[in-house]
This record gives C-alpha cells, sequence and structure tokens, in this order.
C-alpha cells in the first residue's frame, strides 16, 4: 500500500522523501498490521514488498519485547508520543538490531486511531562503541587500579629506604608488565572481534603445532609437578590457519590447565577427526568449572570467585575470537577434571 492509499493521504514528495532516509519509517493499524514501510525499513529488515503486504508489525520485533507493545498501548490511545523508545527488531535471516525511536498514533476528526507512526534508527553500533568505552573503563579503574597503586607503593618504598630499592623495583617491573599485558590483551581482542586484525592464514599440520607448543610448555607445570602428556594426534592432518594465532589458543588453553591441575597432576593433549573438522583437546585434573560460572567461562575478565589464579580473565575471550575468525567453534566438558577443545575445518586438499 502506498501513502496516496492511507487516510491521511500524503503528497508524492513527502514519500519520495521517506524513499530517501536512513531511518527506518513504518505505517500500521492500531492493531499491527503494515500499512506502509519505507527502502530503508525493507533493506534492514530483508522483506519484499509483497512478504510485507502480509505482515504485523509485532512480527519483526524480537519474542521478549512484545510484551512492551502492549504496556505501552493505552499512552498511544491517550494521544501521547513515546520518544527514545528502544526496540529490538529482528531481520527476515535472524539478524538482531538495536533501534531507537518514537511512536504516535494519527488521529481523525472523530478523535478515533486511523493508524500507528513510528520512526526509527538503527543504534546496533553506537551501542556496541558505548559497550566498548564501559569496558575500557571498567579496565582502568578496576583491572589496572591495583598494579598501578602497587607500583607507587614499590616506587615511594625504595625512594624511602634506598637498601630495598632493588626488591621494590622488581615489584613494580612485575606490575607494570602485567599493566601492559592487560592492555595488550584488552586490544587484541578488540581487533579480533572487529576484523581489525587480519589473519595470515597457511597450511599447518595441527598435530606438529600442538606438540611444539606443549613441549615449550612443559616448564610451566614443573613447580608443582604437573605433567603434559600428548595422548593422540593426527600426523600429516592439516587446516588453513594462521599459526601466531592458534599457538596464542593453545598456549592460553595449556596454560590454564595446568594452572588448574592439582600438585602431581596430569595435563593431555589429544587431536581428534570429527567429520570435516580436527579437534583439539586439553584436559587437566583441576576441581571443574562451578555451575554458576559455566555460561559466562567465555566472557571477558572472567574468573570465578574461589577459583582465581592470576592473569587478565581474558585468555579464553581471545581464544574463542581467534578460533572463530577461523570458522571454528570452541567450548568445554567438566566435571571431575575440565577439557577444552576446538574444532576447526579440516583442509583436504
Amino acid at each position: 500500500m502506498t501513502l496516496a492509499q492511507l487516510p491521511a493521504a500524503e503528497t508524492q514528495r513527502l514519500e519520495d522523501l521517506l524513499e530517501n532516509i536512513d531511518d527506518l519509517v513504518i505505517l500500521a493499524t492500531p492493531g499491527g498490521r503494515i500499512l506502509y514501510v519505507n527502502r530503508a525499513w525493507r533493506e534492514k529488515l530483508g522483506y519484499s514488498q509483497d512478504e510485507i503486504n502480509s505482515m504485523n508489525a509485532h512480527d519483526v520485533l524480537h519474542p521478549d519485547q512484545r510484551v512492551l507493545v502492549a504496556e505501552n498501548e493505552a499512552k498511544l490511545a491517550a494521544g501521547e508520543t513515546l520518544r527514545e523508545i528502544q526496540r529490538i527488531f529482528v531481520s527476515k535471516n535472524g539478524t538482531e538490531f538495536q533501534v531507537e525511536g518514537f511512536i504516535n498514533y494519527r488521529f481523525d476528526d472523530a478523535g478515533k486511531a486511523e493508524y500507528v507512526r513510528a520512526v526509527f534508527r538503527d543504534v546496533t553500533e553506537r551501542r556496541k562503541v558505548e559497550a566498548m568505552k564501559d569496558e575500557l573503563i571498567a579496565l582502568a579503574t578496576h583491572e589496572l587500579r591495583s598494579p598501578l597503586t602497587a607500583i607507587i607503593g614499590s616506587l615511594e618504598l625504595a625512594r624511602r629506604h634506598p637498601d630495598t630499592a632493588e626488591k621494590m623495583l622488581g615489584m613494580a617491573m612485575r606490575n607494570s608488565q602485567f599493566m601492559l599485558d592487560l592492555i595488550n590483551d584488552y586490544l587484541s581482542i578488540e581487533k579480533l572481534t572487529s576484523g581489525a586484525a587480519p589473519l595470515k592464514l597457511e597450511p599447518l599440520e595441527l598435530s606438529a603445532l600442538t606438540e611444539s607448543i606443549l613441549e615449550s610448555a612443559r616448564g610451566l607445570g614443573a613447580k608443582t609437578g604437573v605433567t603434559l602428556e600428548m595422548r593422540a594426534g593426527l600426523p600429516g592432518a592439516k587446516v588453513m590457519g594462521d599459526p601466531d594465532r592458534l599457538r596464542q589458543v593453545l598456549t592460553n588453553l595449556l596454560s590454564n590447565a595446568v594452572k588448574f591441575s592439582p600438585e602431581g597432576g596430569v595435563v593431555r593433549a589429544s587431536i581428534e577427526r570429527d567429520a570435516a573438522s580436527l579437534r583439539v583437546s586439553i584436559r587437566d585434573d583441576g576441581p571443574g568449572i562451578p555451575e554458576t560460572f559455566r555460561d559466562k567461562i567465555f566472557g571477558r575478565f572472567a574468573q570465578a570467585e574461589g577459583h582465581k589464579k592470576g592473569g587478565s580473565g581474558l585468555g579464553l575471550a581471545i581464544s574463542k575470537a581467534i578460533v572463530e575468525r577461523h570458522g571454528g567453534r570452541i567450548g568445554f566438558t567438566t566435571g571431575k577434571g575440565t577439557a577444552f577443545f576446538f574444532e576447526l575445518p579440516e583442509l583436504t586438499s
């Protein structure tokens, strides 16, 4: 249906204007049946005009937000314009968009609601930037404050007591390195998730790569007697990967496994073929992951209470980003001990 067919009979000039703006414009009956959407709406949501003709405006709302429509009905019917309304739209292919805008009713001369007018703007990227800013503030205020305070304290003690300078400067250096590592990890995950860090892909023999990282990591368990073993491999099996990034994943998983293993424990690495993928597993003998923490394990700065062992809490989040950039997936199984694994498409030619 065109604007000329609507009860208000808008002009062709207005229709041309609406078709050429970036905001998402929708007109619908009070019951939600769509009367008109502009070009930006059609392109963003991915529906054809024929599909739109049989749709309800509620169909594009995220299911969790449909109850909000009923809550706002009384305000709209009273003639109120709802401004800065935030919604989540779901496109035809399932992509979610965060939008912000206004909604109001058009009334006829008798005061009867004729149709709903709504204009929204896609704020998905803005919300991502805001989330990044919040994380950066959290990084500065919580994660960096402690080591910075320790550095200042060490330097002050070294100034007051020259005989302890060497020890205090050593502590300051260690805390400075921790801060630098934390900042580098944060910048690394931002580049990975945004696609700003290109992958340098090449054919890699996964068993050889895993064994080399395992060998270099054996020293990590020396203090607590933790042994690192390669239980099963697939010599010759290859993936297309960035060797430096995959070394980073393996190093993260192995260091975590050693960290959470009991004294004298064993960390076991294995590689198996699963359909068209190769799966690398790193298993430890540790206490397992608390059930309340399992859905947060790959989050940024994630460290379970009572299970903190140092580090930035970004290692698993970085590993997840790297694996997913390779077209793979990462996961874990836990109980008595934990096995982290990642799968990558096998290179067959």
